[in-house]
């Protein structure tokens, strides 16, 4: 396994330092594997919350040009779907 060495601000290092000393990490490097983890779901997710927008985006577009419009106030379209 590749080895770092990364530089954290006091507070982020106090962190990991009382995370392994409740018992919960073996190791500093498995409080921030386990942090990297976290923040690689999270980004994900927020990759595919982006994807579906775009996705949506192209129905609406598609729609739009082939003429499939609604000019109603939003609110009353809102109000349907909550129906």
């Amino acid at each position: 396994m590749p080895t770092m060495n990364v530089s954290l601000p006091e507070t982020l290092a106090s962190f990991v330092e009382r995370q392994v000393a409740s018992g919960g990490y073996a190791s500093q490097s498995e409080v921030v594997r386990d942090a990297l983890r976290l923040l690689h779901r999270e980004k994900a997710a927020e990759q595919e919350k982006l994807e579906m927008l775009r996705r949506a985006v192209m129905v609406g577009f598609e729609d739009w040009r082939e003429g499939r419009l609604d000019d109603r106030p939003i609110d009353d379209i809102l109000d349907e779907i909550d129906e």
